[in-house]
């Protein structure tokens, strides 16, 4: 703590504040800020980010203790492919205790532009640190600068309408202390929908080779470094409908990035169901649930590896079908993620969380597709195998307390973090039981777990009963002595017959 205070008058020495970021991850690092670092060295843009760390203060220390600076290390599994230093931040601090609260608050005596959210879907709800912060952020903004005032709000984690879930948490669940505030809220605060793309593992996932490589390189010490992939084709795509977003974000086309005037929301699905949903349902629980530590070895695995394009090639017709982007392949776009998948390595455990939303966010739209019955019955039977192993991962062999425990395939215990208890506490003590369709149908028939934040027409997935009946035969199997790697190769005997 006492390295924040000792730093924090440092913040103005570079920028001026002109963004804020609540929270520290890695997929800020190598997005959100090595973008305004490009855009801040290029002379379009001149301002800095300072950060609140909402849980415990060791990254906001190290960005204190490191002068802001960073370094963000592009590798492969064929080695680094390129190390660029990041001085976009200009100060930050921790948002756990109230000291730490009020240095970021007393940041919205700036003129800004913009505030960053990067926490996962578990903290975007009401009662979240996160959301506390985001709503007294704002208050003290409109506070120092009043009503005609505008400012720019994105949520950087990849959920459907990210913006307007975080609008629709703000404007309707804190109170404001006057109707002036409210509006502003309504009319000023423009909250952005957002999709943004990059594989960013954790550092212990990363080859021990290229960390060592790594830090030869880097000239001081930095323990923020960030490893990641090469930018996609498509890394950042961003929602401004009244043009009041005052980063020229779209001076940065060739790195991927597109701001539009238009709803992003058929880039989002196209995220969610062709990129998002190679890693869940697509390969990460079969790898952990059959002993594969990594992502790249899971996609590259001789059984695992066909099935897995086979999946998102099923996956790529049924969107192309429902969500038409123009002069957009969807097969290309999936398939590239596959084969980027396979060039970096990352950690199985590290996706494996938030299940239900996953599923919801990446499964639930093909079960309800009215193509989904012109898909092929490989496409079927597959697909409903994947739905059913992210269903094996969770259900639990015994539970203590709020911690509830899995097994692999290979007999090693894990913790179940999906923080959605419903499909764990249905699927408890379904090993070794041969009637397992009515836990599944309950699970399929919760509305509340599949309908999309806001949208009026309950999704009830029991509704497709040739899903259900496949997802029932296959999740029986997996629960009745079949690993998930015999159930996908007697698939595969049956299909090519």
């Amino acid at each position: 703590m006492e390295s924040i205070k000792k730093r924090e008058s440092y913040e103005m020495n570079r920028y001026p504040v002109k963004i804020l970021a609540i929270g520290a991850g890695g997929l800020q690092r190598a997005l959100t800020h090595q973008f305004v670092d490009d855009l801040n060295k290029n002379n379009l843009y001149h301002g800095g980010i300072y950060i609140g760390q909402p849980r415990g203060s060791e990254k906001a220390e190290a960005f204190n203790q490191q002068d802001g600076i960073y370094h963000v290390v592009t590798f492969d599994l064929n080695g680094i492919k390129a190390i660029k230093q990041i001085e976009s931040v200009v100060g930050a601090t921790t948002l756990a205790t109230t000291e730490g609260q009020e240095r970021f608050y007393s940041q919205t005596e700036n003129q800004l532009d913009l505030i960053l959210v990067g926490v996962t879907e578990a903290g975007i709800a009401k009662g979240e640190i996160a959301m506390d912060i985001l709503h007294q952020t704002l208050s003290r903004y409109h506070a120092h600068h009043g009503s005609k005032s505008t400012i720019s709000v994105i949520n950087t984690d990849n959920i459907r309408n990210n913006g307007h879930t975080l609008r629709e948490i703000i404007v309707n669940n804190y109170p404001t202390s006057s109707s002036q505030v409210t509006k502003w809220l309504k009319n000023r605060v423009d909250f952005l929908d957002q999709m943004g793309d990059r594989i960013v593992p954790q550092s212990d996932a990363v080859p021990t080779t290229i960390r060592e490589e790594a830090i030869s390189q880097i000239d001081r010490p930095d323990r923020l470094i960030t490893y990641t992939e090469s930018l996609p084709l498509i890394s950042l795509v961003l929602h401004d409908p009244h043009c009041r977003l005052r980063l020229p974000f779209e001076k940065l086309e060739k790195f991927g990035v597109i701001v539009s005037q238009a709803s992003i929301d058929p880039f989002h699905d196209w995220k969610l169901l062709l990129v998002n949903a190679v890693h869940v349902p697509g390969i990460t629980h079969k790898g952990f649930l059959s002993g594969i530590e990594t992502v790249n070895e899971a996609s590259t695995h001789p059984l695992f590896g066909p099935h897995l394009e086979r999946l998102m090639s099923g996956y790529a017709g049924v969107v192309l079908q429902d969500i038409p982007i123009p002069g957009r392949q969807a097969l290309d776009y999936t398939m590239d993620f596959v084969r980027r998948i396979r060039e970096i390595e990352d950690s199985n455990a590290r996706i494996n969380v938030n299940e239900t939303v996953k599923l919801r966010e990446r499964a639930s739209d093909i079960i309800m597709s009215a193509n989904y019955h012109t898909t092929t019955t490989q496409f079927r039977s597959e697909f409903a195998y994947s739905f059913a192993t992210v269903l094996r991962f969770l259900t639990p062999i015994e539970r203590n307390g709020d911690t509830y425990i899995g097994q692999t395939d290979l007999g090693q215990r894990y913790e179940i973090a999906d923080p959605n208890r419903f499909i764990q506490d249905a699927l408890i003590g379904a090993f070794g039981q041969e009637d397992v369709g009515q836990r599944l149908r309950r699970i399929l028939a919760q509305t509340k777990l599949w309908t999309p934040p806001g949208s009026a027409l309950p999704v009830d997935l029991s509704r497709n009963s040739d899903f259900v009946d496949r997802l029932i035969s296959l999740y029986r199997q997996l629960v009745n002595g079949r690993t998930c790697l015999q159930l996908l190769a007697e698939i595969q005997d049956v299909l090519q017959g």
